[in-house]
C-alpha cells in the first residue's frame, strides 16, 4: 500500500484520529507508517489530542479473586486469580464497550496487586504481599509501568533503599506515579518512614527518561495512614495525592491531603472538606479524579448508625472553600451500596452494589446500567483511562530502556 499521492501531513492527521489497536495494525503497512506511529513525538502528540477527545467514561476494572485452600500441613494458603476489564463508550454511537483480560502471569501467586495509581494510558503496579497479610506493613518484590491496551511492561530496578525482611514490621512504604510534563517524563515515586520514629522519610523518584531511581532530600509532613485508605494515590494537576492523618495532642486525628508535585519534587498539605468534622464517625476516604479535578468519596456514620456516602469536588486547586458537595447516597439506596467507585465526567457514577454488581448509576434521573457482575470472593477497583501508544516501540513482555 502506498500514500504517496497524500501529502505527508494530511496522513499525519488521520492517523492521529485513529485508535491505538488501529495504529498497532497499521504499523506493519510500510516502514514510514511504522517510523511515524513509533516516533516519540507521534506518541505524545496522539495521547494529547486523546485526552482532549475522551468522554471522561473509559475506565479499568482491577478484579482479585481469592481460593483459599489448605496445605498438607493445615497452613491456610491463598490463590488468587487477577483479571481487568477495559470497559469504553463509543464517542458517536454512545455504546458501551467491556473487554475482559487475565494479567495473572504478572504476578506470583500469593501474591497482591497494588494498583498505585494511573496516569496517561499507563498503570504503576506493585507486587505486594497477598490478603493473608493485609494487616503486616507493605513490602513488595516487583515493580511495573505496564500499558494494558498494548499488554506491554517495564520492570523498575530495585529501589536504593531497601530493608531486610526482619525490618518489615519496622518501616511503612507509599508509592505514587505521575507525569512530569515539564520533562516529558513519568515518575515513580517510593517513600519509606520507620513506623515508631518521627525521622523524616525516605524518599527516592524513578524517572523513565534516566531508566533509575534517586534519592531525593525534601520536607515531607509528618503523617500516618491511620484507618484511611492512603495507599490509593492519584494524579491530577501535576500531582500524586493520598489521604493521611495526623494524630493531635487531645488523642484524637486530623485528616488531610498529603500531595507531591512530580515536576518540583516537593510535598504540600491540602485542607479536606471542613463539614466532613460534622460527622459522628469517617470510616473511609477515597480520592479519584473527574475531569482534571480532585475528588473525595466519603463513607461516614452518622449518631443514628445511617451510613451515607458523599461525594466532593475541589473546583479550584489548592483552595479549601472551593470544595463543593456533589451527592450524597444513603447506604440502602439501589438496592444497597457497597462501595462508590469513580465519578466520570458526565456526572455519573460508578458503584459496586451489595452482592458485587459494579453499575454506572445517573443521580440526576435516577437511572442505573449494569456495567458488570464479579464473581463473589474478591475485591475490585477502578481506575480511569485514556489509550496510550506508549511501549509500541518494545517487544512484548518484560523489557528495559
Amino acid at each position: 500500500m502506498s500514500d504517496h499521492h497524500l501529502p505527508p501531513e494530511i496522513v499525519s492527521e488521520i492517523l492521529y484520529r485513529l485508535p491505538v489497536k488501529s495504529l498497532v495494525k497499521f504499523t506493519s503497512v510500510c516502514k514510514a507508517w511504522n517510523s511515524l506511529i513509533t516516533d516519540q513525538t507521534f506518541i505524545y502528540d496522539h495521547l494529547n489530542r486523546t485526552i482532549q477527545a475522551s468522554n471522561g467514561n473509559n475506565f479499568l476494572f482491577f478484579h482479585v479473586y481469592f481460593h483459599e485452600f489448605r496445605g498438607r500441613r493445615r497452613h491456610l494458603r491463598m490463590h488468587n486469580e487477577y483479571f481487568y476489564s477495559m470497559y469504553s463508550v463509543n464517542k458517536q454511537t454512545n455504546h458501551p464497550f467491556l473487554e475482559r483480560l487475565p494479567f495473572s502471569h504478572l504476578f506470583q501467586d500469593n501474591r497482591w496487586p497494588l494498583f498505585v495509581s494511573t496516569c496517561n494510558g499507563l498503570v504503576c503496579l506493585a507486587d505486594c504481599f497477598s490478603p493473608l497479610h493485609f494487616f503486616l506493613p507493605l513490602d513488595y518484590e516487583t515493580m511495573l509501568i505496564w500499558n494494558p491496551l498494548l499488554r506491554k511492561y517495564l520492570v523498575l530496578p530495585k529501589p536504593i533503599k531497601t530493608f531486610k525482611e526482619h525490618e518489615r514490621f519496622e518501616y511503612s512504604l507509599y508509592f505514587g506515579f505521575g507525569f512530569d510534563s515539564r520533562n516529558n517524563d513519568y515518575k515513580v515515586i517510593r517513600f519509606m518512614n520507620h513506623r515508631s520514629t518521627q525521622d523524616t522519610p525516605h524518599v527516592e523518584v524513578y524517572s523513565l527518561v534516566s531508566c533509575s531511581w534517586r534519592s531525593i532530600t525534601v520536607r515531607v509532613p509528618h503523617f500516618h495512614l491511620g484507618k484511611y485508605n492512603g495507599l490509593r494515590a492519584s494524579f491530577v494537576k501535576g500531582a500524586v495525592h493520598w489521604v493521611v492523618s495526623r494524630r493531635r495532642i487531645d488523642g484524637l486525628e486530623d485528616t488531610f491531603i498529603l500531595s507531591f508535585d512530580v515536576t518540583e519534587e516537593t510535598f504540600q498539605e491540602l485542607t479536606l472538606p471542613r463539614q466532613l468534622g460534622e460527622s459522628e464517625w469517617i470510616h473511609s476516604i477515597l480520592i479519584d479524579v473527574e475531569g482534571g479535578h480532585l475528588l473525595v468519596i466519603v463513607n461516614r456514620r452518622y449518631r443514628n448508625q445511617q451510613l451515607v456516602y458523599n461525594v466532593w469536588v475541589m473546583k479550584e486547586y489548592g483552595i479549601a472553600e472551593s470544595w463543593t458537595e456533589l451527592f450524597e447516597f444513603d447506604h440502602s439506596h439501589y438496592g444497597g451500596i457497597s462501595k462508590i467507585l469513580a465519578l466520570t465526567r458526565s456526572g455519573k457514577v460508578v458503584m459496586e452494589l451489595v452482592g458485587g454488581a459494579i453499575v454506572l448509576v445517573d443521580p440526576i434521573k435516577e437511572l442505573l446500567e449494569p456495567i458488570e457482575h464479579p464473581a463473589a470472593c474478591g475485591t475490585t477497583s477502578v481506575r480511569s483511562y485514556v489509550e496510550s501508544l506508549f511501549f509500541i516501540n518494545k517487544e512484548p513482555g518484560v523489557f528495559s530502556f
